[in-house]
């Protein structure tokens, strides 16, 4: 098993988080700010407004290169195993995932809620993967993608 290596995920990160902010630019009275360093360590991406009401709203983005291969989302219930670090699925404090498989490309929104909702089942279903990084491993849920679009609030293609 090869190890990801953290600044090769990290740009293929970055350049996810380019497209899906330009892609929510589009949108008439949305406002989209990146977020804080105290937003990112609850697990918080962007803060989208909206113009018309000021309500604010807390987004993570993800992006998986593997999904559209596989047809499933990589769902990280452990984000660093030695130091015993929940994954983004368990910890985030963000109220959407926005989460991007770019070819196929497919946008998907959910509540981070109803996905939190949905582990316990997903455990039992699902699946459950490693992933090598340097000095510690990943772990996740392969949850078919076909799972998310149920899943979520809106899809684009």
């Amino acid at each position: 098993m090869s190890a990801y290596q953290f600044d090769t995920q990290k740009r293929v990160g970055v350049a996810g988080e380019e497209t899906l902010d330009a892609f929510f630019r589009q949108w008439r009275g949305l406002h989209i700010r990146p977020a804080t360093d105290t937003e990112q360590r609850r697990g918080i991406d962007r803060m989208f407004t909206v113009a018309a009401t000021g309500r604010e709203v807390a987004v993570e983005y993800k992006t998986d290169y593997m999904a559209g291969r596989t047809g499933n989302a990589f769902v990280e219930t452990v984000s660093v195993d030695r130091a015993g670090k929940p994954g983004w699925a368990v910890s985030s404090e963000a109220y959407f995932l926005i989460y991007l498989v770019p070819e196929p490309r497919a946008i998907y929104v959910i509540r981070m809620q109803d996905v939190r909702r949905r582990l316990p089942a997903w455990r039992q279903i699902y699946p459950e993967r490693t992933v090598a990084n340097d000095g510690y491993n990943t772990v996740g849920l392969l949850v078919p993608l076909d799972e998310l679009e149920r899943l979520a609030v809106e899809v684009y293609g």
